[in-house]
């Protein structure tokens, strides 16, 4: 099977490789940078200009190392943390998936004159290997305010299928069907229709809907979408 790839971000990357291909707004080019990882490698294969223009950094010595020394010493746990948190999700997923989920979360740079900026990092797949792994990823960086730090729903990974942001603390440890069926019966859907979107049987929904309530500690979803509203699963 050949690597499958994700050809709206190639062409973004395709288009920022060639010079003078695309021509950014002033506030874009001073916001907001990217740069493509490659996981097989550990390596950065490309980085764009903004990265100097907001840094003041070369754009030559930017690698993985160089973005840990520029990451502020306070936050250097975080983002190590962040990044073993999101290695564990991708493992976990294969193929076409990987396509679905964009990673965020917030961390601050020293620029070259020794200030500091809050970067939201947004990290989704580029490229998947033949065996459905994660090759190649996009990372974007884009400069926001410091005062808009939130330790506790910082991190974030959304779900474009979905359109929603998934639930990372999942306190009743629910499974990963478990929480899609409780996520459809949130938004309202009955048994018959999750059946018929998730393609399995009524006694299926219904099993897992026993198993739901009874991880809870609830008698019915109405008693347990009240809890829901003071945590988040």
């Amino acid at each position: 099977m050949e690597t499958i790839k994700n050809t709206t971000w190639l062409n973004l990357y395709n288009n920022h490789s060639t010079k003078n291909n695309v021509k950014h707004k002033e506030t874009e080019e001073q916001s907001v940078y990217f740069f493509i990882l490659d996981y097989s490698k550990n390596t950065v294969l490309f980085v764009n200009s903004a990265f100097t223009t907001i840094t003041g950094y070369n754009n030559e010595n930017f690698d993985l190392n160089f973005l840990t020394e520029i990451i502020h010493k306070d936050d250097l746990d975080y983002f190590l943390e962040k990044e073993e948190q999101g290695i564990n999700f991708t493992s976990k997923i294969q193929y076409n998936d990987h396509f679905r989920y964009i990673k965020k979360y917030s961390y601050r740079i020293i620029k070259a004159d020794g200030s500091s900026v809050r970067v939201a990092q947004e990290s989704q797949a580029l490229e998947i290997n033949e065996h459905g792994n994660l090759s190649k990823a996009l990372i974007m960086h884009k400069i926001i305010n410091p005062d808009a730090f939130c330790k506790h729903t910082d991190y974030k990974i959304f779900d474009k299928v979905q359109n929603m942001y998934l639930d990372l603390n999942n306190n009743f440890n629910l499974t990963n069907r478990e929480l899609e069926i409780l996520t459809l019966i949130k938004q309202g859907l009955s048994s018959k229709q999750i059946s018929d979107l998730l393609n399995v049987s009524n006694n299926t929904i219904q099993t897992h809907r026993k198993n739901i309530l009874a991880k809870t500690n609830s008698n019915s979803f109405i008693e347990l979408v009240k809890k829901l509203s003071y945590s988040d699963y």
